[in-house]
């Protein structure tokens, strides 16, 4: 792992110094966007840059579908249905059943996950004080393949009489649902010069989804339906972050939710709400900004949702006087995802608006992406 990121930051570092010529280079230190405070507390300076009020809203997607879960349970569903039809029909004879049986035998313990999300920041005449809101899902399923249902599919073929309701074979669910609405500040002491400390306190609400999906309540909509199965738990809770400069260097600390609790879901299955702390490293210079970033503790999973870490590199790098490029990469240490490679663009006119649009890919079945908007009201 750190070779690896030593030797992309040197790659990044030889293709910026080469690739872009001084009189294109930005003012990456005069960038500073709403949507950092998101990530990080202490983020947007403490002493605001702007002077009127800024509104910032973002938004994402990503898909994880690598084992084609999607695709297989679609033929299971449509396979289930002919070989219903067939036997009411009295069509059905044993040894129908076989492609079938295979197809759920080739199916058990496929996973898919999604997430999605937006935020929203508001920087009013109030400067020392930021109102942010947010929403954030993230969901994985997984195929439980009950060997039982191969039995049951040969009795039925012998009997000449099949139901889709009769396999017991399903896709569980879990899911996690965060919203919140909170305010920001950021503040230094004198006592520590070039560091700022912010804190968000919010009002919050986690829900945990819980559920099974029976093949013959198979539906794409139901798999991360948010309306049913739910357990929410409203609460206050607080981040804090810190950042120190030094030079060219900046240096993060975060505590994501620094109250915690245990929710059950429908099933029964808790989720551990811990504290969640990550750090960064920020080095800034005139051919482009460099950042590492990596999760001190795990981000807690729930069920099927898999607890895991990321670490990842990324550089802005200036094209024009206005347009800039973002390049990244995250490692993440999951069994079921893969690392993932960035790319977008940051554009900024004046001093307050602020475009931003990224893209991950790690292949047909595994990519997102995101856009960011910054603008003066």
């Amino acid at each position: 792992m750190p070779t690896l990121i030593l030797r992309l930051i040197q790659q990044l570092t030889l293709i910026s110094l080469i690739a872009i010529p001084s009189p294109t280079i930005a003012d990456l230190a005069n960038t500073s966007s709403l949507s950092t405070i998101h990530r990080s507390s202490a983020s947007f300076p403490d002493s605001n840059p702007y002077q009127d009020t800024v509104l910032q809203g973002d938004g994402y997607a990503f898909i994880n579908d690598n084992d084609s879960l999607l695709d297989n349970l679609k033929r299971i569903y449509d396979e289930g249905l002919a070989l219903q039809a067939s036997s009411r029909g009295l069509l059905v004879i044993p040894g129908d059943e076989a492609e079938l049986v295979s197809e759920l035998e080739n199916a058990n313990n496929d996973k898919t996950s999604f997430s999605a999300g937006g935020h929203l920041a508001l920087l009013t005449q109030q400067k020392d004080w930021i109102v942010v809101a947010g929403s954030e899902f993230n969901g994985s399923g997984e195929f439980i393949y009950d060997e039982d249902d191969a039995t049951r599919l040969r009795f039925a073929t012998v009997l000449g009489l099949f139901n889709l309701g009769e396999l017991q074979s399903a896709v569980n669910v879990s899911a996690l649902w965060k919203n919140y609405l909170g305010i920001n500040h950021r503040f230094s002491l004198q006592a520590f010069p070039n560091t700022v400390i912010g804190i968000t306190a919010k009002l919050q609400s986690i829900s945990v989804i819980e559920r099974s999906i029976s093949i013959e309540e198979y539906d794409e909509d139901k798999l991360f339906d948010r309306g049913r199965d739910v357990e929410s738990k409203f609460q206050l809770n607080a981040d804090l972050g810190i950042q120190h400069q030094m030079d060219n260097w900046t240096f993060g600390i975060d505590f994501n939710d620094i109250y915690q609790q245990v929710i059950k879901g429908s099933e029964g299955t808790p989720y551990q709400q811990r504290t969640h702390i990550s750090g960064d490293v920020h080095y800034l210079q005139e051919w482009g900004r460099l950042g590492l970033h990596a999760d001190i503790t795990p981000q807690n999973g729930f069920g099927e949702l898999a607890s895991r870490r990321a670490y990842g590199v990324n550089a802005l790098l200036p094209f024009s006087e206005k347009l800039n490029i973002l390049l990244g990469y995250t490692w993440l240490d999951s069994h079921k995802d893969s690392d993932l490679p960035t790319a977008g663009l940051y554009y900024h006119l004046g001093d307050m608006l602020r475009i931003e649009a990224q893209v991950s890919y790690a292949g047909p079945r595994e990519f997102g992406g995101g856009v960011s908007l910054q603008l003066p009201l």
